[in-house]
């Protein structure tokens, strides 16, 4: 029996519905029966981490992949190690390792080469996707050797050399500090070209202000000023999307992630942005949850969704007030820059040659996106609050933003440990309670398969291929354990405690590394420490956060020595790569 045939209960994200009962689908799942066929036919595995676009479906392209590869369809934060891996190798051979993307693989699992592929929203070209694939093939079959060698340097890229003297976690925070300052863009705000919201950057740079770090003060400034008044945020309904492909913050990636959107509420809240932070949380408490509990991973919907003309504004509020809110909102056109052209990937259509546009109607003119004005006046700010609800209403009679239909386990915990503290902090019961329903799903979910019970950390999949990461287990114990420090909320603390330890026996080597799955024997593939930020914390810095808890509920149980292992291990790591390593870094100075 093909593994695919049990592979999801729900179709995994971007799957095509719909198809000819006959056909066979073109991408099996992500197991060890795919790197064993591999094996017997000699050939590559491809992986896709991403959505599974129609261009897949060209059949020049479809045909090479049956024919020369065996491909396979990874969701994103299903196996976060293996992503870890693709991107290195992404970064180390092509220059490029942002998520979603596609690799090749040897038959035992090592990545030796992979590119991003186009992010949601903008289209993918399937013949420049079948050319990199021919030139792939030829050097895979030519020279089998190089390509194991380049795998071999992927794995070799998480070595890192041994210390000669002491590295604390005070010498950490002062190397990431320079590390960032360094690569600050001081002129749009943020850090790099392709601008995303760098949560575990922002919260490290949060906490050095509070230690009265006055360059971190005016860096994390800076950056959340940029954001909000950039194309990155939404000021309709308060959030934030996964990135924007411009230096100066434009053209933006339209789809909305849970778990970043949970992690900037606490550093807006923190950084006196009170109203903002507030918005946010009600997005997440509103816009996310699916039916029986679950959160969903991230909010979707065309690009066009988001844009307005100044017609449709004033068409929803009226003449008046409409032209207002143009003008605070960036959409009129006379003070509106030219959108750019760009190519977001290097399997994104070769865009047409541009020629000068005949004089238009403005009511022929492509829509804009709302963005805030740098500044407002508390009369604007309150006009704004007053007429948001009717531009939802007349963006919600556009085709809406889509949740995507299955559970993260790592994101949709980060999100109700968010929602629990800030629910305390505030003293607002909702986002407490929103938070208990999260958990509560969470906990009641079948645990993956393995000595001890775990959870899976994507939800909901076969039992077969159910995985157990660091990453899923370190935040729900941060989860249970934030939650169960309210009053009346003890059970929850108990089932962190529980959490934590076996976590800690599943995925911290005795040496102290961290990795991000458990020690399996039968397993093919190669396991990776957990050490490294990727759009959120490691699992490495979740553990230290979660044993911070729990030192401080039972100080006599060893916690604070688990945290020191867990550093002296990792320590080579952040000296080597410290903005890799921002979060646990920041969790050690906490």
């Amino acid at each position: 029996m093909r593994v695919s045939s049990v592979y999801p209960v729900v179709p995994p994200p971007g799957a095509q519905t719909g198809s000819p009962a006959a056909a066979p689908p073109l991408f099996d799942a992500f197991s060890q029966d795919a790197f064993t066929r591999a094996r017997a036919r000699s050939v590559p595995v491809f992986v896709l981490i991403g959505e599974i676009s129609s261009a897949f479906h060209d059949p020049s392209l479809s045909l090479h992949l049956r024919e020369r590869t065996i491909p396979v369809h990874l969701p994103p934060g299903m196996r976060p190690d293996v992503e870890l891996l693709c991107q290195r190798a992404g970064a180390l051979f092509s220059g490029e390792g942002a998520l979603p993307l596609c690799a090749l693989m040897t038959e035992d699992a090592l990545p030796f080469l992979a590119a991003p592929l186009p992010p949601p929203g903008y289209p993918l070209d399937p013949a420049r996707l079948y050319v990199w694939l021919s030139q792939a093939d030829r050097r895979f079959m030519q020279n089998h050797a190089a390509c194991i060698g380049q795998a071999g340097e992927v794995i070799r890229s998480f070595r890192a050399d041994p210390l000669s003297r002491a590295y604390s976690p005070k010498d950490a925070s002062h190397d990431l500090s320079r590390a960032l300052l360094a690569i600050e863009d001081r002129q749009n705000g943020g850090f790099g070209n392709v601008k995303a919201p760098l949560v575990c950057a922002l919260r490290f740079l949060q906490h050095a202000a509070g230690r009265s770090d006055k360059a971190a003060h005016a860096a994390i400034g800076r950056a959340l000023d940029a954001m909000l008044a950039s194309a990155l945020h939404d000021p309709l309904d308060g959030a934030f999307f996964r990135s924007t492909l411009t230096a100066d913050w434009r053209a933006f990636v339209p789809e909305k992630p849970l778990a970043i959107n949970a992690l900037l509420a606490p550093i807006l809240l923190d950084s006196g942005r009170r109203s903002e932070a507030v918005r946010l949380l009600d997005t997440l408490i509103s816009a996310f949850p699916l039916e029986g509990g679950g959160l969903s991973p991230a909010l979707r919907a065309p690009l066009s969704a988001y844009a307005f003309t100044p017609e449709q504004v004033c068409a929803a509020i009226g003449s008046e007030n409409g032209l207002r809110a143009c003008r605070l909102l960036g959409l009129l056109r006379q003070h509106a820059k030219a959108p750019p052209d760009l190519t977001p990937s290097r399997f994104s259509p070769v865009p047409q040659a541009s020629y000068a546009p005949r004089r238009s109607r403005s009511m022929d003119s492509p829509a804009l996106t709302p963005t805030l004005a740098p500044s407002l006046t508390p009369e604007d700010a309150a006009f704004l609050r007053r007429i948001m609800p009717a531009l939802l209403r007349a963006r919600a009679a556009r085709e809406p933003q889509r949740p995507l239909p299955h559970v993260l386990t790592e994101h949709a915990a980060l999100c109700a440990a968010v929602l629990a503290q800030c629910g305390k902090r505030l003293g607002e019961p909702r986002y407490i309670q929103a938070a208990q329903r999260a958990l509560t799903f969470l906990i009641s979910q079948t645990p993956a398969a393995g000595a001890a019970p775990l959870p899976g950390s994507f939800i909901p999949i076969s039992p077969l291929l159910a995985q157990a990461t660091c990453g899923a287990s370190a935040a729900l114990a941060l989860a249970e354990l934030t939650l169960g420090q309210s009053e009346n909320m003890e059970e929850y603390a108990h089932s962190g405690l529980r959490l934590l330890g076996a976590a800690l026996h599943a995925f911290v080597r005795p040496d102290g590394v961290v990795m991000h799955t458990a020690k399996d024997p039968a397993a093919i593939f190669p396991r990776v420490p957990a050490v490294y930020d990727g759009e959120l914390p490691s699992p490495a810095a979740l553990l230290v956060s979660a044993l911070r808890i729990a030192h401080q509920m039972r100080p006599q149980m060893g916690y604070d020595a688990a945290i020191e292992t867990i550093w002296e291990a990792a320590a080579p790591a952040a000296h080597a790569q410290p903005i890799a390593c921002a979060s646990l870094i920041d969790a050690m100075n906490a």
